[in-house]
């Protein structure tokens, strides 16, 4: 029964970390990505190609600065871009200065991790075109994300520490401020003693829980692993006192009770030759003594079954459950007498209830088993109705000549909504709750898929707001960003089920039309779009007109991959900038991927 309760309490450390580690990779390359955005925008590329060619270009440096005021609203703190020889070309926004941790990190450039009263990620890239770098972008983007990581940790108990690190040296290492220390720690990864400190096997690319003395010589549980290929470790770690203080109460009870009995069994072969009566009157009296004793242990294990909080059920080998600790009776929400002696399927959602007799009854005839001995996910019905993930682990239980099951269950409902959150923020963009980038990019690779078996044709429109930012710079990033929030809206209603709508970064929009009979119907699309765009808006008491400039780019004749399509419905929105009449523009390869030098136009007006 113990090791039971310390198998659940190490796993469920271990699937917190689990969590943790997923969401501090998509943090962490989701910050990267907003750089990679940046370096390989056509329109910066442009410019910054021009400054190379004619050095102090006034035009060129001007709407290179607009670029990267424009960016600055999708999340980056500061930009800073150079041309080919180093020279500063364009710069917004504020650098860290003096962070107490800097640390560089790996990813598919040039990164460092920062730390100062929050997380920030510092990364650098190239600016290339046709393959060789013509410049670089240094973009620094503060990671609010891992400080709440970092903050929830302490509601795990007093001693719960999440701890980040990365190699110093050959045997040290550099640690951020953690819940407990919150300062930086520079030590070594062993004790004073050799021994590695937990954080070592992170750093080594391990995963695994361990039972050590931490880098404070306090005896900790610790799950550890690494975050991904950056060379971070990750260690998420309790005291052992707090973190087994439940089981250890119950086994005060249980101990002195087991010594009891060892002592009668010593003393009842002390007494092995005395004269036969007496043996057996002691005897008799012994074995009374046991009894009792025998009842008041299968109390206190009662106890110790009922004080755990996962939830403990055992049932016959016909499913007659038989047991229902108090943990069940919280989780399912009936009370023991309303279901001992009831089928176990009154627990399951349908159509597992119907079919779990003959579940039981082909594991008794085969011995075929697909759960036993396997921690599983599967659904549960509380007395409600309501249906909720739980985690089952089933051992088979055989006492007295009669079969069975025992089952611990613990509720994952927590699990699955972080996880579910993890995936949102990882898909869709927090301001407006469209579709980021990344899930506009999947979607496309998916129509590809599509159109390539079906022999079809779909679009890619690249959407830029005309004014957008003067409306920021007069009314504030309010009501910028609740004028954002109204045109996501509005372009989710000109659009059907099966299209898809994001947000690019800033005032640009990206949207999917999945399936197109001929290129008019991308025309019918645009013009919808731009006659929903041109009704004013009303935030926050002001009136806001806005306009917009569409690219449109057509699979399989405009690209034949993401990025190219992209690209080429960029440039067909900058034509669609310069048009007096019409608002919507058709790529076309002779105008070319980006506009002409000398008719530079701004990212946003």
């Amino acid at each position: 029964m113990k090791n039971n309760a310390e198998n659940q309490l190490v796993t469920g450390l271990r699937s917190s970390l689990e969590n943790i580690v997923v969401l501090e990779e998509a943090t962490i390359k989701h910050g990267f990505e907003k750089t990679m955005t940046i370096a390989t925008r056509p329109f910066l590329i442009k410019q910054i190609e021009v400054l190379n060619a004619q050095p102090g270009n006034a035009t060129a440096q001007i709407a290179l600065q607009k670029g990267v005021n424009s960016f600055l609203l999708t999340g980056p703190s500061a930009i800073t871009l150079y041309d080919k020889m180093g020279h500063e070309v364009a710069h917004a926004g504020r650098f860290v200065r003096s962070p107490e941790v800097m640390v560089p990190i790996r990813v598919p450039g040039h990164a460092q991790l920062l730390y100062r009263n929050g997380y920030f990620l510092r990364s650098m890239m190239k600016v290339e075109l046709g393959g060789q770098a013509i410049g670089k972008a240094v973009v620094e983007t503060p990671l609010p994300t891992l400080d709440q990581l970092f903050k929830s940790t302490g509601r795990r108990g007093t001693t719960a520490e999440l701890v980040m690190c990365v190699p110093s040296g050959e045997v040290n290492m550099s640690c951020f401020p953690s819940t407990l220390t919150r300062k930086p720690l520079h030590l070594s990864r062993t004790s004073r003693t050799g021994i590695p400190l937990p954080m070592s096997y992170a750093l080594q690319g391990k995963v695994g829980s361990i039972i050590a003395k931490d880098y404070r010589h306090k005896e900790v549980v610790a799950a550890y692993r690494p975050v991904g290929r950056t060379g971070l470790g990750v260690v998420l770690k309790i005291d052992s006192a707090e973190l087994y203080a439940p089981i250890w109460k119950q086994l005060r009870y249980l101990l002195p009770l087991l010594a009891g009995l060892l002592l009668i069994a010593l003393l009842s072969l002390r007494w092995l030759f005395t004269p036969l009566v007496a043996e057996l009157v002691r005897s008799e009296r012994d074995a009374h003594e046991a009894n009792e004793r025998l009842r008041d242990s299968e109390s206190q294990v009662r106890t110790l079954v009922e004080s755990v909080n996962e939830g403990i059920v055992a049932i016959s080998e016909n499913g007659i459950i038989e047991l229902f600790n108090p943990g069940a009776e919280r989780m399912f929400q009936y009370r023991g007498e309303e279901v001992l002696g009831r089928n176990v399927s009154l627990l399951m959602p349908e159509p597992f209830s119907s079919e779990h007799d003959g579940y039981l009854t082909r594991y008794w005839r085969t011995g075929e088993a697909h759960v036993i001995g396997h921690p599983r996910e599967v659904t549960a019905r509380r007395s409600n109705g309501e249906i909720f993930p739980v985690e089952l682990r089933i051992s088979q239980l055989d006492r007295e000549g009669r079969r069975g099951f025992i089952g611990m269950l613990h509720d994952i409902t927590e699990r699955k909504t972080i996880e579910a959150q993890m995936t949102h923020f990882a898909n869709y963009d927090a301001l407006t709750n469209l579709a980021n980038r990344r899930l506009v990019q999947d979607r496309v690779q998916q129509a590809i898929v599509h159109a390539q078996r079906a022999q079809a044709r779909f679009a890619v429109m690249f959407i830029d707001l005309d004014k957008f930012k003067c409306v920021n710079d007069s009314h504030g990033h309010d009501v910028g960003d609740q004028l954002l929030q109204a045109v996501g809206r509005r372009l989710a209603a000109c659009l059907r089920a099966e299209d898809t709508v994001g947000r690019q970064g800033g005032d640009e929009f990206i949207v999917l039309l999945a399936k197109l009979r001929t290129p008019a119907d991308a025309v019918r699309v645009a013009e919808k779009i731009l006659e929903g765009l041109s009704m004013p808006f009303a935030i926050m008491g002001h009136d806001l007109r806005i306009g917009a400039s569409i690219g449109i780019a057509v699979y399989p004749g405009d690209g034949e991959d993401f990025e190219t399509l992209i690209r080429h419905s960029d440039a067909a929105m900058y034509q669609a900038k310069k048009s007096e009449d019409l608002k919507y523009h058709f790529f076309d390869p002779i105008e070319g991927d980006t506009p002409p030098a000398d008719e530079v136009v701004a990212p946003s007006e």
